[in-house]
């Protein structure tokens, strides 16, 4: 659904659906997806009173049957999230799920004209934030999302010391979170039985059920982003809201698998951002230990604040001097005196009353998850992100009419009419390619494809040279024919597939029909759609290689093949 498209559909709806509340109602509320942290949630929102849960939703039957045994009894289990929201009757929903799901529910939910109580990160990317404050504000709806910390009492009492100047000027931020998840997974819970897979994967990538990653979806691609959304987006959120400045000027970041193999996100990861108000902010990260658990420090030129959900502690550079030593006795201390996330939940529930914004809005919910964003970028890259780059605007990648933008291997195998570029051969023993005379490094690549009867091998390449006195080219490969179907290769250098789709994920398509790839070579980021359908997440880790080369059609070697291209635009990054 495009931006414009649900914000008139959002106007519609939401009134209609609105029920009007009296000062005495009781508020009534549906929970949506009833892990581990949305029941947290519903147990402060019966812990604050004046609401009450009258529906509870997960794709895991089991998980919903126990959220509302202990938290909702008298709630009605609904196993399709949708159908809390047709229900007029319920107010506000608190969506849990994980973090692809997350601004589909939220548009859904504000179109229904419900208010929001939203688990952080509010985006699981970079182009869902326009849309989903775009849609929040056509929806007069509330929206809070899970970024705590600003209801924690000390950290609000945190912003004042560091918006009044008691900290002079600030050139560095440090903040760090260490969790460890080097324990097995939970033995209490009840396996996968009766979970409806497909609905709990939505729009991610298709394939089998999974426990490893249902439990630990959060440090998968497809459903969560990795520590920097998972944690350092909360931190972010403090840092942005205390500094008074929401928008980095640069990401950079590094980090690796270091501990946990089986994972796709960085289990150890260094990040660091710069800001147009001067000062540069760093986060630290490891899964595999605990130690300090996760906080912040300002570091001023007057003083130093050491900040987290426990409390703070401020350091003077004058008590330095005068206690000469470096680790003076603070000067000013403060402790939590709750949970954050309780006054979090009570601030939510008085702006449905009130219709006032909430402590943790969309726009600014949006900056911190923007953050997260571009620091994974900057590790999936290996380069200095700008915030502000832009790609460039899409174009053909050749003039439709004829073969003159290439340079053509065996002009015998190559043809050109009516904007289809076909590839054909009656039994060959060498692959044969179709070159662009450009070189390319980060690109995005559309085009579609057609291969006669499904049968044969063909491919595109990119980031490719020619190997000498051969008919072969060096580079990666977005293979095209049974088998290879949605596979990144490495052709004629390593000579081995580089990354394969699981098999669900190709189950739909039509071998001899026309298909469609989206080919994305970002620094070491290479990402590859089939069909819509992302097959490929690959961040190439060995040192040295090229990124930098032409692109090219391929009919492989081998029996009769015939492979027709069309629809090809590509746009620089």
């Amino acid at each position: 659904m495009t931006r414009r498209n649900f914000a008139h559909t959002a106007a519609l709806t939401a009134a209609s659906y609105q029920r009007i509340l009296g000062a005495n109602d009781r508020i009534r509320l549906g929970a949506i997806g009833t892990g581990g942290r949305c029941q947290y949630l519903m147990r402060l929102a019966n812990q604050a009173g004046g609401c009450e849960f009258a529906a509870v939703s997960d794709v895991y039957p089991l998980r919903m049957a126990k959220a509302k045994a202990t938290l909702a009894p008298a709630a009605r289990e609904v196993a399709d999230f949708r159908r809390i929201l047709a229900d007029a009757s319920i107010d506000a929903v608190i969506i849990g799920a994980p973090d692809h799901w997350h601004v589909p529910m939220l548009l859904a939910a504000i179109s229904a004209g419900k208010d929001v109580y939203l688990e952080k990160p509010l985006t699981h990317s970079l182009e869902e934030g326009a849309i989903a404050i775009d849609a929040v504000k056509q929806s007069n709806r509330v929206v809070q999302v899970g970024y705590q910390q600003r209801s924690y009492p000390h950290i609000q009492a945190a912003r004042q010391i560091v918006q009044s100047g008691e900290l002079g000027r600030i050139p560095l931020v440090q903040s760090y979170w260490y969790q460890n998840y080097n324990r097995p997974l939970s033995t209490t819970e009840f396996g996968l039985n009766g979970i409806d897979w497909k609905a709990w994967l939505g729009n991610a990538t298709p394939r089998e059920p999974d426990e490893l990653r249902y439990r630990r979806w959060r440090w998968f691609w497809d459903y969560g982003n990795g520590t920097l959304t998972d944690l350092y987006s909360h931190w972010v959120d403090t840092i942005h809201w205390l500094m008074d400045d929401y928008q980095p000027i640069t990401a950079q970041a590094s980090g690796g698998n270091t501990y946990f193999k089986d994972w796709e996100c960085p289990d150890t990861l260094t990040a660091a951002y710069k800001y147009s108000k001067g000062f540069v902010s760093t986060y630290d990260s490891t899964l595999a230990q605990g130690f300090e658990d996760g906080g912040m420090v300002f570091r001023g030129d007057k003083a130093t604040l050491r900040l987290d959900r426990s409390g703070y502690q401020l350091y003077t550079e004058a008590d330095i001097r005068t206690q000469k030593t470096v680790r003076p006795t603070p000067a000013r201390t403060a402790k939590a005196a709750v949970d954050g996330t309780l006054p979090h939940i009570q601030n939510f529930l008085a702006c449905i009353r009130n219709r006032q914004t909430p402590a943790s809005d969309v726009v600014s919910a949006v900056a911190a998850a923007n953050a997260a964003h571009l620091g994974n970028r900057a590790y999936q890259t290996g380069e200095t992100v700008l915030a502000t780059a832009k790609p460039s605007e899409w174009k053909p990648l050749w003039n439709e009419r004829d073969l003159s933008d290439f340079i053509v291997d065996t002009a015998s195998c190559w043809s050109a009419a009516n904007g289809v570029i076909t590839g054909r051969h009656e039994g060959q023993k060498y692959n044969d390619f179709l070159r662009t005379r450009a070189l390319y490094d980060n690109f995005e690549l559309k085009l579609e494809f057609r291969l006669r009867n499904g049968e044969g091998n063909s491919g595109v390449q990119f980031r490719s040279v020619p190997v000498p006195d051969s008919h072969e080219v060096s580079g990666y490969q977005a293979d095209i024919g049974p088998q290879y179907w949605g596979v990144l290769y490495d052709e004629s250098r390593r000579k081995k597939v580089l990354q394969a789709p699981p098999a669900l994920a190709i189950a739909s398509l039509n071998p001899s029909g026309w298909n469609q790839y989206v080919v994305r070579a970002d620094g070491n980021f290479i990402s590859i759609y089939l069909n819509g359908i992302r097959t490929v997440h690959y961040v190439e880790n060995e040192p040295g290689l090229l990124r930098r080369g032409f692109i090219a059609l391929q009919v492989h070697s081998g029996p009769p093949i015939q492979v027709e291209f069309r629809g090809i635009v590509i746009r620089e990054l």
